[in-house]
């Protein structure tokens, strides 16, 4: 891997981060307000039915310390940075675990006399408060962590009563679906958040030249063409004697080399080689095969209708919920047998699209008014393989032949 991939791949990796992490604080408020809300409910049931604690000083002592938590970290968060340190995070756990197991005790009875845990319930309310400022892992951990231990004290009290099941099992329910929905939420977010950004650095290439650097290149080129006017700057003001010192003039040479490599590339890439390539969503699953550089003879309605398609075809999956996209082949190149009559047979391009795991009636609708923005089509299916071969006319093609 090149230094300049490397480069622009560390970038991509820190917008990532920040767009997480804007996602991640848009979200805050609404999981403070539902994780307040939740736990005050709790509270309530608790002031409700005091007389059926078998020990209430330790359910009220569970109640103090989950209290004493939610004060603090309304006081702290607001100082911390986006993502709750270990340490914070952790001890809050060890309180919680402490909440969790005081009312457990206090409201222990054999069968089904004595009260419902409330505490130990709005610990998983507790734990919706982090679900914006912790990774997935962690929550889901806890969540399920806390859920079993609810669901061993309920077994080993026993049910006599089958109609105790179900107020056992909505208890079970309210302290472990709030964080695992929470969690999903930020998942989805994320997702959406990606991918719309990911689609429109992706346009941004349709308006470009046929044949053009990418954007990773254009900042490296940016990068080069400053290291070159410093040095140009320094010989015309004299700081920099003539002839150059040995590590000077490697300098030299090497900027002059990567610029060269630069020129090169421009001339050989398209732009939906660089769309293919800089996607984050795209990179991964598309082979582009065009050895002609084709593509470049697109008009930029026909380039938005195939790099809509493709991209259609391929974030569908993932918009859908799978953890995957799909694979898919884009072969670009001459017809092999020009048709009859054909008065202008150069300005025709053949384009194919092949993506298995497709179902017949899974395309987005979309993408198929985005293919005939390219030319005519014919759709084929074959098991769960999707072919669509297209035939595209562009007047500026002929320039290629």
């Amino acid at each position: 891997m090149t230094r300049t991939t490397e480069e622009g791949l560390s970038r991509r990796v820190g917008s990532d981060s920040e767009r997480d992490a804007l996602g991640r604080a848009r979200l805050d408020i609404g999981f403070n307000v539902a994780a307040f809300a939740l736990i005050a409910f709790q509270l309530a049931v608790m002031l409700m039915n005091l007389g059926s604690y078998t020990a209430l000083p330790l359910s009220l002592a569970a109640w103090a310390g989950l209290l004493v938590t939610l004060v603090a970290a309304v006081i702290v968060r607001p100082r911390l940075p986006d993502e709750l340190p270990n340490g914070m995070f952790y001890t809050a756990i060890a309180i919680w675990a402490a909440v969790v197991a005081l009312d457990v005790v206090g409201t222990w009875a054999p069968g089904d006399t004595g009260a419902q845990p409330t505490a130990a319930v709005a610990v998983g309310s507790a734990l919706l408060l982090c679900v914006a400022a912790r990774p997935p892992s962690d929550i889901v951990i806890a969540s399920i962590g806390l859920g079993v231990v609810l669901a061993g004290e309920f077994a080993l009290r026993g049910q006599h009563d089958l109609s105790a099941l179900g107020p056992a099992f909505v208890t079970i329910a309210l302290s472990v679906a709030p964080p695992l929905l929470g969690v999903q939420i930020v998942r989805s977010l994320r997702t959406l958040i990606q991918l719309e950004l990911d689609l429109v650095q992706v346009q941004s290439t349709v308006s470009s030249p046929g044949y053009a650097v990418g954007m990773l290149a254009s900042e490296e080129l940016a990068r080069l063409d400053l290291a070159a006017e410093r040095l140009l700057d320094g010989v015309a003001s004299g700081r920099t004697t003539l002839p150059l010192n040995e590590e000077t003039a490697s300098a030299a040479s090497s900027i002059a080399t990567e610029l060269r490599l630069h020129l090169i590339q421009g001339r050989k890439e398209t732009w939906l080689y660089h769309a293919v390539t800089e996607s984050a969503l795209l990179g991964p699953a598309v082979a582009l095969t065009d050895s002609e550089g084709l593509a470049a003879a697109l008009t930029r309605d026909q380039r938005d209708g195939l790099l809509t398609a493709v991209w259609l075809l391929i974030s569908d999956p993932v918009r859908q919920g799978a953890s995957q996209p799909r694979s898919l082949t884009l072969d670009i190149s001459r017809p092999s047998a020009p048709e009859h009559g054909d008065p202008n047979p150069g300005a025709r391009i053949s384009i194919v699209i092949s993506t298995t795991g497709v179902p017949r009636n899974g395309v987005d609708p979309a993408a198929w008014q985005a293919i005939r923005k390219v030319g005519r089509y014919v759709e084929t299916f074959a098991g769960s393989t999707l072919r669509i071969e297209i035939t595209s006319v562009s007047d500026s093609s002929a320039d290629l032949a």
